[in-house]
């Protein structure tokens, strides 16, 4: 089944193959779940980290939450329903790339449940597509839609990968002051152990010769 896991990732170009292999890894892999999960990561000091919509990454100090199987995922679910987690119960939660991915109408909701399972001094770390970054790259190679349209709009390429919102600086601290957090400001990624990823946290768009970074980074604490 492991191989099926590696094939369906490297070829979920293919529309037609994707729907049936998410559909069968996706009910294996909960069912396996019910018997045995990947070893959780251990910390000295009992800390909880969450990597919601993970993806391919696994890094060893967090649990693994996505809609898409893989053997490294420990809780295969959609990341704006965290039940198996008791409020004020995590360290750390972190996402990249996967707000925009909800309905502008539900953010308000999703960014409630992950303030749910956060401990007091919590902290919510994300990265998303920048709106305004993505505007500057527009403009700046003579208003070409094409420069920017997988970044803004998702690659969607499988059923999870479309974007249904926007975000900039000062759209996203409004949303997470509405929801209750505070001392809202960005982060570095490479930064730390808990902010070194690859993924689109610090990755850019090379354009004509030109890399352009493409992420907003901001955290803020519960």
């Amino acid at each position: 089944m492991n191989k099926l896991f590696t094939q369906f990732f490297s070829n979920h170009h293919d529309s037609q193959w994707s729907i049936y292999a998410l559909g069968l890894t996706t009910i294996y892999s909960k069912l396996l779940r019910q018997i045995r999960r990947p070893p959780f990561p251990t910390s000295e000091n009992e800390e909880v980290n969450l990597h919601l919509g993970c993806g391919l990454v696994n890094h060893p100090k967090f649990i693994n939450i996505d809609a898409r199987p893989a053997p490294h995922i420990h809780y295969i679910r959609a990341i704006d329903n965290l039940a198996p987690f008791q409020d004020n119960s995590v360290n750390l939660v972190y996402a990249s790339h996967c707000l925009e991915h909800f309905s502008h109408l539900k953010i308000p909701t999703v960014l409630a449940e992950w303030f749910r399972v956060l401990k007091k001094d919590g902290t919510l770390r994300l990265s998303v597509p920048d709106l305004d970054l993505l505007l500057d790259i527009y403009t700046e190679n003579g208003n070409d839609i094409n420069t920017i349209l997988l970044a803004l709009m998702g690659e969607q390429d499988y059923n999870f990968n479309f974007h249904r919102t926007v975000f900039n600086l000062s759209s996203l601290e409004l949303l997470l002051k509405n929801t209750g957090f505070r001392q809202i400001q960005k982060w570095q990624p490479r930064s730390g152990e808990l902010s070194t990823f690859d993924d689109w946290s610090n990755r850019k768009l090379l354009i004509k010769g030109k890399s352009y970074p493409v992420s907003l980074n901001i955290q803020a604490v519960k």
